[in-house]
């Protein structure tokens, strides 16, 4: 993840660099939103921290904040989009029943706007009943309180908890029956805890 970090700032930006002239600001909002969030994951790296690094890390974090609705679009809910969907057939059936009334040259006129309304509608629906403010983003504003109290945040990371439960469960799961795995996956780990301390013994024999 910390490589991806490091390389998805560049590849949105390759990706985004020809906006037109309607994408000019949603480009921009987002790319900034990304490299605030990229920059405060790099500076909350670090191994010793001063209260500039600190202040960096909260104004990053701040302007992660303020640039989030750009991608409340894609956070929208099941029940969200279905609303959505209703506004827009009320709304279509309301239009169709207007271009009734209306002559034949300026209905196509009126269509246009009828979509561009309907879009209007559908964010501001959106960006009423979505948000960004799931757990692992809020988080973020606790990362001062932590630091100050506890020191440097990856001493506490959940990396290395993450691989031993890859090999430790599993690795001894996937090779099991999925029946009462638990003995299975015990046993299994144990013979590969077994032989590899077997290999760090007899390695440390040779060079003795």
């Amino acid at each position: 993840m910390r490589n991806l970090a490091c390389s998805l700032l560049r590849v949105l930006a390759v990706a985004l660099r020809q906006p037109d002239s309607t994408q000019v600001q949603p480009f921009r909002r987002g790319l900034t939103c990304v490299r605030s969030l990229v920059d405060f994951t790099m500076m909350a790296e670090y191994r010793s921290h001063t209260p500039e690094t600190i202040s960096y890390m909260e104004e990053y974090a701040t302007q992660f904040h303020e640039t989030t609705h750009i991608f409340l679009e894609f956070r929208i809910s099941q029940r969200t989009q279905e609303k959505a969907d209703e506004l827009r057939k009320e709304l279509r059936r309301q239009r169709a029943q207007m271009r009734e009334r209306v002559p034949p040259f300026q209905r196509h006129r009126i269509r246009d706007d009828d979509r561009e309304e309907a879009n209007d509608q559908r964010m501001e629906l959106i960006h009423s009943e979505s948000n960004c403010n799931f757990v692992k983003m809020h988080l973020i504003s606790h990362f001062r309180d932590h630091i100050s109290m506890f020191g440097n945040i990856p001493m506490y990371s959940t990396e290395y908890g993450e691989l031993a439960y890859k090999e430790q469960i599993k690795d001894g799961w996937r090779r099991s029956n999925k029946i009462n795995a638990a003995r299975p996956i015990l046993s299994s780990y144990g013979r590969q805890h077994a032989i590899r301390m077997r290999i760090l013994n007899l390695e440390f024999l040779q060079r003795a």
